[in-house]
């Protein structure tokens, strides 16, 4: 598997510094399903023996439940590539190359206790990225998905990346996916959210100027077809380039809210938050969310009901050491805590949670990993009320 990343950002919302002050403290070791969440069990996702991980939810417009993960590419040919990509010395290369990997699309319409059969979304053999560079998924108003995601550069390097997209192709499948970044090997940990008028917003972190090292953040707009309706365009720099973007719409989407991490002359990363109130063309300088006190409590992620209840979830270590997925809820009146959760008690490491939330549900997903062997664990439970 990848090495993990060390660093950690929030996504959009106002929420967050009431999770930073709450979260700032290693969790106790505690029974599996100690709290308030009455979550089944859990259910796996993939194929296990090709390595599925890094999940991501999405609620389609018709209330299906869609994840989008990465398994290992077994494919003859696409062996044949990893070979080629990999030189005669690449044992005294800084990063070797990358193992292919493809991205799978399923569904699921009973509150994620059974999954439809998963459809691969890409056609080409490509080494698609996991961790926070895995694919993300967004669905227009008559429920057509569409996919992004990032693949390194022909050695391997994740650092020097590219974004891909994808539109599912009314046939079952999905169209050939073709690469947004214009400069080669300048993108990575891209973002995809539908607009109002089901136009689409694509974001990723850029390093077309690799001096000063913290990096840009860039924006582009697509039709509903997939078509580019804009160049890619700078919002904001001084990013940390190894961290999760968020991103959230309000007032139909004409205002629009990115999270990002901020980088100090001192190396010292914090969380940040840009308002745009004319649908993403132009953003305010960001204003800092919370300095960076606490402990970092890795890969966040969080989901909003309709009342103004937030739900989180995290991975942190348990008491044996080993990273396993939290999650509690913070009341309408963003002051009264739900008891913290523990919904995963995995031999090995479990990593890297994504929400998704309706009117009654919620569903959690993470990667769960021992040595070099992952696989993709969901759970869901009522909404408590």
């Amino acid at each position: 598997m990848k090495p993990r990343c060390s660093t950690v950002c929030l996504g959009a919302f106002t929420s967050l510094w009431f999770f930073i002050i709450a979260l700032g403290s290693a969790v106790p070791g505690q029974a599996v399903d100690s709290g308030p969440f009455a979550f089944n069990p859990e259910v796996q996702l993939g194929r296990r023996s090709n390595n599925p991980s890094t999940p991501f939810l999405r609620l389609a417009p018709d209330g299906r439940l869609f994840a989008v993960w990465t398994e290992d590419d077994k494919r003859p040919m696409a062996m044949t590539k990893q070979e080629i990509a990999a030189p005669p010395h690449e044992s005294h290369m800084k990063m070797t190359a990358s193992p292919m990997r493809i991205a799978l699309l399923a569904w699921s319409k009973d509150g994620s206790k059974t999954w439809t059969s998963p459809r691969q979304v890409n056609s080409a053999v490509e080494a698609i990225e996991g961790e926070e560079g895995g694919p993300r998924l967004a669905f227009g108003k008559n429920n057509r998905a569409y996919v992004v995601w990032s693949v390194p550069n022909e050695k391997g390097d994740k650092t020097r990346a590219n974004i891909r997209f994808a539109v599912e192709d009314g046939k079952g499948g999905f169209t050939p996916a073709k690469t947004l970044n214009e400069l080669k090997n300048t993108a990575r940990f891209p973002i995809i959210e539908t607009m109002a008028d089901d136009s689409l917003l694509v974001g990723w972190i850029d390093r077309r100027v690799d001096n000063p090292i913290p990096r840009s953040l860039y924006l582009k707009r697509l039709s509903a077809k997939g078509d580019e309706l804009t160049g890619s365009y700078k919002i904001g720099g001084g990013l940390c380039e190894c961290c999760r973007l968020g991103i959230a719409f309000a007032d139909g989407g004409k205002t629009v809210y990115v999270a990002d991490r901020q980088v100090s002359e001192q190396q010292i990363r914090n969380h940040a938050l840009r308002k745009s109130t004319d649908g993403g063309r132009h953003f305010a300088p960001p204003q800092l969310v919370q300095a960076n006190t606490a402990p970092e409590i890795l890969h966040t992620t969080l989901a909003v009901a309709a009342d103004g209840t937030v739900y989180l979830a995290w991975e942190n270590l348990d008491d044996q050491n080993k990273s396993q997925i939290f999650m509690r809820s913070l009341a309408p009146d963003g002051q009264t805590w739900s008891s913290i959760q523990q919904l995963s008690r995995t031999a090995g490491n479990a990593s890297r949670p994504m929400l998704a939330l309706s009117q009654k549900l919620l569903h959690v997903a993470w990667t769960e990993t021992e040595g070099e062997t992952s696989w993709i664990s969901t759970r869901t439970a009522p909404v408590v009320k």
